[in-house]
């Protein structure tokens, strides 16, 4: 009885993720708004019944399928040194930024801001999951004393995300190793090292 059961699980796992990167490849080539439930079930060669069975809008399976590619908290780089975690972080932050996934996360911007639930699940994949990453590598930095007791990685995460969202949707420049060494030495480094602020 175990064999049998386990057996549709494994089809359900597969199908999802045939569904998921459907919706990416979609989302890729026309945009979220010319992205159809329709498109989806075509391109992942399933009934349309099988997609609006598991979800019923299409923000609901963009959601899922956001969740599918960014859900997971990446591993933490750990070089020995707080500009050797930091360069690593920013180089892998800056290659999915300008990768074809992060056109589509810069393609779902505009839709998200119209879409209190798109917008949430954009949030959490690409900023939430992530948090963790930045909290381990400040810890491990104070320890080594390469920063502050009470260096802020919330500091550090909010200006590093809002440099390459900038970079990524407004300046049209590559997120390149430059621009990578730029952000560690000139930014994120300084700002951490300053003594924080103590109200009095």
């Amino acid at each position: 009885m175990t064999g049998i059961q386990a057996a549709p699980v494994r089809r359900r796992s597969s199908r999802r993720t045939v569904i998921c990167e459907a919706v990416f490849d979609l989302l890729g080539e026309f945009g979220y708004d010319q992205t159809s439930m329709d498109a989806v079930a075509a391109r992942a060669h399933v009934s349309k019944a099988t997609i609006y069975r598991s979800w019923h809008t299409k923000p609901d399976l963009v959601i899922d399928a956001l969740t599918h590619r960014f859900g997971s908290t990446p591993p933490v780089p750990d070089t020995g040194t707080l500009r050797g975690d930091l360069l690593m972080v920013a180089g892998v932050g800056c290659q999915l930024a300008g990768s074809a996934d992060g056109a589509v996360v810069a393609g779902l911007m505009s839709a998200a801001a119209h879409n209190p639930e798109l917008s949430g699940a954009l949030h959490r994949c690409t900023y939430q999951m992530k948090h963790a990453l930045f909290e381990t590598i400040i810890a491990r930095a104070v320890a080594r004393g390469e920063a502050p007791v009470g260096a802020s990685a919330d500091t550090l995460h909010e200006v590093f995300h809002a440099m390459v969202l900038t970079r990524m949707v407004l300046a049209a420049a590559p997120l390149d190793e430059t621009f990578v060494v730029h952000v560690v030495d000139d930014v994120l480094l300084p700002v951490l090292r300053k003594e924080p602020v103590v109200d009095p």
